[in-house]
């Protein structure tokens, strides 16, 4: 199971508190063996919605049949991570999926396109230093796709802001969307935020050697930011289980509430109402449910 009991145990009641994972990969296949279960127990603890990131070409037809008739928000994106998996032709299949499901996404039945945005893709600057310029090649592709289609974007970005930033400025991207696991600096993320960017922030900050980025967190306005787990992966410090759950979103709020020095009920509200903010889409879908 990806997640355990005691997981759970530690929550809580939910007292009526409702909340949006911006960002976890439900598809993978992590949840393959009790995925509707767990999707009932988040929904008893007041998950209304999910948003999962596509990342690679051969995944995309799986990630959209799988959120079909649920709260669930995908992006479809070509992810750094997989650069040597990526085909050539897969930016054009990319642009040409979502196109067909762009007519199907003001639906109002439950079989509508559940699209919300291109990505996870971006620049991650830890990787292999020889596949570079082709990550930012892609990268700046999958912009130039989401601003053609008027989609905002799920970002991936390591050791990389300011040549990301300096990317959108220079493609004049204006869609916005979501920086996910944002863990720059406190300037970095305000630059972000002023070309149309929330930050995700998740699992990473609750580990004992992560007080510069608590420190940013606690800095940045809760205007800025959107919660998220990256389940299965990123697992908190805290969480037991063989893997992280959207369920560890609960706690992550509460970190942040702690930060900020207000209520846990208005982390969440701001992070629910900055996710609709960034990806417009994701309350169509959930109005739906």
């Amino acid at each position: 199971m990806p997640f355990s009991v005691e997981s759970a145990n530690i929550i809580g009641s939910n007292d009526g508190r409702h909340w949006i994972d911006s960002h976890c990969h439900f598809d993978f296949d992590n949840f393959d063996s009790d995925r509707e279960s767990h999707w009932g127990l988040l929904q008893k603890f007041g998950c209304t919605g999910l948003i999962i990131p596509g990342v690679r070409a051969e995944t995309w037809d799986h990630l959209i049949a799988l959120c079909e008739g649920k709260p669930w928000g995908y992006g479809l994106g070509l992810h750094p991570y997989f650069l040597d998996q990526h085909q050539e032709g897969d930016l054009q299949r990319l642009e040409n999926t979502c196109r067909e499901q762009m007519p199907k996404i003001k639906n109002m039945s439950k079989q509508a396109s559940n699209l919300i945005a291109i990505g996870e893709f971006g620049l991650d600057l830890m990787l292999a230093e020889s596949g570079h310029k082709q990550q930012a090649e892609l990268c700046r592709q999958q912009f130039l796709i989401a601003e053609k289609l008027n989609l905002p974007v799920i970002l991936h970005i390591r050791k990389a802001y300011d040549e990301v930033a300096a990317m959108i400025r220079r493609l004049g991207f204006s869609q916005g969307g979501i920086v996910h696991a944002f863990s720059g600096s406190y300037q970095q993320g305000m630059a972000l935020v002023s070309l149309g960017f929330k930050l995700g922030i998740g699992g990473a900050m609750s580990h004992p050697r992560a007080k510069k980025l608590r420190g940013t967190i606690a800095r940045l306005p809760l205007a800025s930011l959107v919660l998220e787990t990256d389940a299965p992966d990123m697992k908190p410090a805290f969480w037991q289980g063989p893997d992280n759950s959207p369920l560890s979103l609960l706690i992550l709020a509460q970190i942040v509430a702690s930060l900020h020095s207000c209520h846990l009920d208005e982390v969440l509200l701001l992070s629910n109402n900055n996710v609709l903010t960034a990806m417009p889409n994701v309350k169509r879908i959930i109005s739906r449910h």
